[in-house]
């Protein structure tokens, strides 16, 4: 029964993955100063599930009903008593933004955080990758949902896309930045009960957009991601996924530039 939950709860999110995007922006200054700016526009989730579970189950999922509002993360963090000093240290000056709707069908969500050289940029990406630094309690509690609320326990042990990123890992310093896959953290992930579930849905030709835009102080002399476009001057790299793809390909996300 616990396996046929997993299955139909699995069904439902990825025939909903396309209804939302992401878009991902790294700026890089000529000092190494930068920020990263994460996006995610839920809009049209929002309105499948709506239609999907019923106003009233919506209303016990996300109790905060209304929200429009920008956060200090340091605000978020200083209460959290899982994140280090050094991820609290460097996430300190960063913003959350979540606009949530349920009239007008909106749900949006924008994370930005600014870093002071490209060292604390690869330690930021790190941490966010392997999730110690709770993002997923973060916009839990934004939202109003507490950790034993509605259908929370049935996906505890659900893979999710913070788990795929942390397959990877990012280095960047002055002339590089590069994401590769951990060959030891893929058969991990693999060994999750539930990933061949996952992999299997996967393959039913849903896609979620994902944009990861890179910008360089200076020119790009090279970039190994066959998906990877250049702007006229070189100093920006765009890449486009579909996401679910990390299932069956997840060397697809890999790349290296270097300027």
């Amino acid at each position: 029964m616990k396996r046929l939950r997993y299955l139909l709860c699995g069904l439902f999110l990825l025939s909903l993955a396309g209804c939302f995007e992401i878009q991902e922006q790294i700026n890089i200054g000529s000092d190494g100063k930068g920020d990263l700016s994460i996006t995610t526009d839920m809009s049209q989730l929002l309105d499948g599930m709506q239609n999907y579970l019923g106003k009233e189950e919506m209303a016990k999922q996300m109790p905060a009903g209304n929200i429009d509002t920008t956060v200090l993360m340091k605000t978020l963090m200083d209460s959290s008593k899982d994140v280090s000093a050094e991820n609290k240290e460097l996430v300190k000056d960063g913003t959350v933004h979540m606009k949530l709707n349920m009239d007008q069908k909106i749900f949006n969500s924008n994370i930005h955080i600014p870093f002071s050289s490209q060292e604390n940029l690869q330690k930021l990406y790190n941490s966010m990758n392997n999730q110690s630094l709770g993002f997923t309690q973060l916009f839990k509690g934004m939202t109003g949902k507490s950790d034993s609320s509605g259908m929370e326990g049935d996906n505890n042990n659900m893979p999710d896309m913070n788990q795929f990123n942390a397959i990877y890992d990012f280095k960047s310093h002055n002339g590089l930045i590069s994401r590769k896959l951990d060959d030891q953290k893929w058969k991990a992930l693999q060994q999750n009960p539930q990933f061949s579930q996952m992999k299997d849905l996967g393959g039913m030709g849903i896609s979620i957009p994902y944009t990861l835009t890179i910008n360089l102080p200076r020119p790009v002399k090279k970039v190994d991601n066959i998906l990877a476009k250049l702007s006229p001057d070189k100093k920006q790299v765009v890449i486009q996924y579909n996401l679910i793809e990390v299932f069956e390909h997840p060397e697809k996300f890999e790349y290296t530039i270097v300027y």
